[in-house]
């Protein structure tokens, strides 16, 4: 099982303005090359089903994931119901700062095939990596500041790494 955890400072906007931006999966396709499709089914105010078809190193990767959405702590849970690999969930977050706003982008993954996960896994985090900054930076433009990405495997971490609900 593979965390990646990615985080971008956006200088003088605020959660608030920067939440209902990320909620909006609609936008995604048309503010970023990375994102072929996304389909949401409305099951909630806080509810959707999404089905996603992404980049994957010249192909397309899709799955279907169960969102739930907290306006009140800016985050938005995901957990992978169906798709192309073995498991998936995270968490976007908005998280005000003294000067601007962060995101954060939470993932954990397992591509499902352990004899290949030394090639397959880096291919996938980069991938991913790639993904995510191409939708942070097509939805808030050049404005965006990356700091570092965290990469671990969870095997060698605390098991509750990434807590989603």
């Amino acid at each position: 099982m593979q965390y990646l955890e990615i985080v971008a400072k956006i200088h003088h906007r605020s959660a608030e303005e920067i939440y209902p931006i990320l909620c909006d999966f609609d936008s995604y396709p048309n503010n970023s090359q990375a994102v072929h499709s996304i389909t949401n089914q409305v099951l909630s105010d806080r509810r959707t089903v999404s089905t996603w078809e992404v980049d994957f190193r010249g192909g397309v990767m899709s799955w279907t994931e169960e969102d739930l959405f907290d306006p009140s702590n800016y985050t938005i849970s995901f957990n992978q119901i169906e798709g192309d690999v073995e498991h998936f969930c995270g968490q976007w977050k908005a998280q005000n700062q003294k000067d601007g706003c962060l995101i954060l982008f939470l993932a954990e993954f397992d591509m499902g095939i352990p004899s290949l996960s030394q090639i397959l896994d880096p291919i996938a985090i980069q991938a991913l990596q790639e993904n995510i900054t191409a939708i942070i930076r097509g939805l808030f433009g050049e404005e965006v500041e990356f700091l570092p990405v965290k990469v671990s495997s969870l095997e060698t971490q605390a098991p509750d790494k990434l807590a989603v609900a």
